[in-house]
């Protein structure tokens, strides 16, 4: 007599909830800013979403791939307003074409990256020691560049880059939707994203199996700062600027964004598309408040409690 197996899984609620909790969050969040605002389903208000959304996600795409190898990078803010004065220091100082503006900042977020990804895997740092250090390495550069002041009126060439259309889609927004189908695909159908994945889940393991964990996340941190340097170059276009006060907070709307879309902080589980929806939690959350007229403060604690609730919710320890 044959005895048929079913091996078919059974549907847990618990863990349906864990996987797309957050994007359950976020229609509840739209639900109710559109109640409580008018404005908010307004098409002008969702390109302003989209074009605050952007910078958001492409910082939550590095740090979700520095978190899933079990680390963190906390000089990202700082990194933005690092590429932020040095793109607009080449466009304005040096008459430097916007493009190359571009990749001379984007330079400076993968000599950071290095070093971060060098200290942390050569040395065996803690990477919240080591990014601390950098963050302030970077904000003062970012500081002493211009003496402290700002930089304004740079040339529309540049400013495009944050403020311009690409037929209705803002340009910040094209430049994130390809960053993150890039990152998506790299972490999983690449053997590199396999690596990152196995690094996080048990580094030791991961060694002994031929894998070379200083090579593997000094290449998630050379990722994180670069796209922090990318996100610093479109909020100076935006701004129409470059500001070494830029980008303070943004380290912790980064952390946020992976830890809300579900990435462990130990490590090795985690979709990067959850981060994404995470950033677009944090962003709609706070366009909600601005247009309900709560103070930039409260918001401020509102956006800390998220953080604390989400990891209560999402981080397990490893055992």
């Amino acid at each position: 007599m044959k005895i048929r197996i079913n091996s078919q899984k059974h549907f847990s609620l618990s863990s349906h909830l864990l996987k797309f909790g957050i994007l359950y969050l976020l229609a509840l969040l739209i639900l109710s800013a559109s109640m409580m605002s008018s404005q908010f389903l307004t098409v002008q208000n969702a390109l302003n979403v989209l074009r605050q959304v952007s910078p958001v996600i492409i910082l939550a795409l590095g740090e979700g791939v520095v978190i899933i190898t079990s680390g963190i990078e906390l000089s990202v803010g700082a990194l933005v307003a690092l590429s932020g004065m040095v793109a607009a220091g080449a466009v304005s100082f040096w008459n430097m074409p916007a493009l190359a503006a571009v990749l001379l900042a984007v330079l400076f977020g993968i000599m950071f990256g290095v070093l971060n990804g060098v200290i942390v895997a050569r040395f065996n740092i803690s990477a919240m020691i080591v990014t601390l250090a950098t963050m302030n390495a970077a904000r003062g550069i970012a500081y002493l560049y211009n003496d402290g002041a700002q930089i304004i009126g740079l040339p529309d060439s540049f400013t495009n880059i944050g403020r311009g259309y690409w037929g209705a889609v803002p340009v910040p927004a094209i430049i994130m939707i390809i960053l993150t189908a890039v990152v998506v695909f790299v972490m999983n159908e690449t053997i590199l994203g396999k690596y990152l994945y196995a690094i996080g889940g048990n580094e030791e393991v991961a060694r002994l199996a031929g894998i070379s964990v200083m090579r593997t996340k000094i290449a998630a941190y050379v990722m994180c700062s670069m796209f922090a340097a990318i996100a610093g170059v479109i909020y100076a276009a935006r701004m129409n600027m470059g500001d070494p006060a830029m980008g303070e907070g943004l380290e912790m709307d980064a952390v946020a964004s992976v830890v809300l879309g579900g990435i462990n902080l130990y490590g090795g589980q985690g979709s990067i598309l959850g981060a994404v929806i995470g950033a677009m939690f944090i962003t709609v959350l706070g366009n909600a408040l601005n247009l309900n007229g709560v103070s930039s403060f409260w918001q401020l604690v509102v956006k800390a409690v998220a953080l604390i609730v989400a990891a209560l919710i999402y981080t397990k320890k490893k055992v």
